[in-house]
């Protein structure tokens, strides 16, 4: 059988191979005589899906799937608390049935009427604060012993107004200019704290809890500057250099331990520890 020829006469053989970016794959044939015919073979990228990328997927359906499962193994509830950490919400997560890993936040949007060197200060609270902390059940029960760190947004304020129907003693030097004093009280941002509880937050059941504890604080330094027409007065300054002493005095004991007294109401979200 004869072998097969094109219009030039010559059996063909392949005799180069290349691809092409985009035209895909092109084929030469050439014969004995110099002819030659060229084909061009289309061919489509392969769209081969990466396994990989399915994995986040699978994952996060995993999670969604074990995670209530885990939460209600491990008990997990929040609550809501008043007293000297502010006003606000905590969460708490059982890690064993001894131990529960405690937070909390607290706004104040209170202030104190106090008196410092004789004379009236308003008192104003940081506006916010947070704990975090460990509780300790001994035997299981209700009471607990608890150790943590809180923190808070910035320092205690105060200040005081200088009327023009009263006289005004300044760190020894009496003043009848208006204004106003303000003061800073400034003390680290964060505080160790210990005490004692009653009430076990991951346990069955709505029910109230008490902590009592202290923190902390450390020194108080403090630091005074006039506002108004008092501002202008000679010596002014050196008088509330000699008032801010007087004012750390007063305020050294109370505000060098924190006191730590709250009382709230709890909602377990699992049945746990």
């Amino acid at each position: 059988m004869g072998s097969l020829k094109k219009p030039f006469g010559s059996p063909l053989s392949p005799c180069l191979s290349s691809t092409h970016p985009l035209s895909g794959h092109r084929r030469v044939w050439r014969g004995p005589r110099g002819g030659s015919a060229v084909a061009t073979i289309l061919t489509l990228p392969e769209t081969r899906e990466n396994p990989m990328k399915k994995v986040p997927w699978i994952t996060s359906l995993l999670l969604l799937t074990l995670l209530p499962h885990g939460l209600n193994a491990q008990g997990l509830a929040i609550g809501a608390r008043a007293g000297t950490l502010g006003f606000g919400g905590e969460v708490a997560f059982g890690v064993s049935d001894a131990v529960v890993l405690r937070g909390g936040f607290g706004v104040f949007p209170l202030e104190y009427e106090g008196e410092f060197d004789g004379e009236d200060y308003t008192v104003t609270f940081p506006k916010s604060m947070w704990s975090m902390g460990l509780d300790y059940y001994p035997g299981g029960g209700p009471i607990r012993i608890m150790a943590g760190v809180l923190g808070r947004s910035g320092d205690i304020e105060l200040s005081s107004d200088v009327t023009e129907s009263e006289s005004r003693e300044i760190g020894g030097t009496v003043y009848t200019e208006t204004g106003t004093l303000k003061g800073v009280l400034e003390q680290g941002t964060l505080a160790p704290f210990a005490g004692i509880g009653f009430g076990k937050h991951t346990a069955g059941g709505f029910s109230f809890f008490l902590d009592v504890g202290a923190a902390l604080a450390g020194e108080a330094d403090v630091t005074l500057s006039p506002e108004g027409a008092l501002a202008a007065v000679p010596g002014i300054q050196q008088s509330l250099l000699v008032e801010a002493d007087r004012v750390e005095d007063d305020t050294g004991e109370w505000l060098k331990v924190w006191p730590v007294v709250s009382v709230g109401v709890k909602l377990p979200l699992g049945v746990g520890y």
